[in-house]
């Protein structure tokens, strides 16, 4: 991992909201992303909310990222992209079985007895 001229956090970056079991074993991020995330995350909401101001050419560099004025660079930037999208982006959620409560009520060939284990 490359290092970055970005300020460490006092404490380790964690999101039990959206990530109850953490960063590594949410699946969705890589182990870098996941040590860059609880490493620099608390510093990048901070300089993403206002509450930090840029201390350095990468934090301002990272909050132009956060504003859209520039494209994410480094694994930083795109960590954090991932994050964001994550987190505050809507999931999609599927299922394996269709809408239709019970399918009898939708087939007029459907028959119990077609379906009798026991018999």
């Amino acid at each position: 991992m490359s290092t970055f001229d970005i300020r460490l956090s006092a404490k380790p970056f964690i999101d039990r909201q959206k990530f109850p079991y953490g960063f590594r074993k949410s699946g969705d991020f890589s182990i870098t992303e996941a040590d860059i995330l609880a490493k620099y995350g608390r510093t990048l909401l901070s300089l993403e909310n206002g509450e930090l101001t840029p201390a350095s050419a990468d934090e301002q560099h990272f909050v132009s990222f956060t504003k859209g004025q520039v494209a994410a660079t480094g694994s930083l930037e795109k960590a954090w992209e991932k994050y964001v999208r994550l987190a505050r982006g809507k999931r999609h959620f599927y299922t394996l079985h269709s809408s239709a409560s019970n399918q009898a009520d939708f087939d007029e060939d459907y028959s119990e007895e077609d379906f009798d284990v026991a018999g």
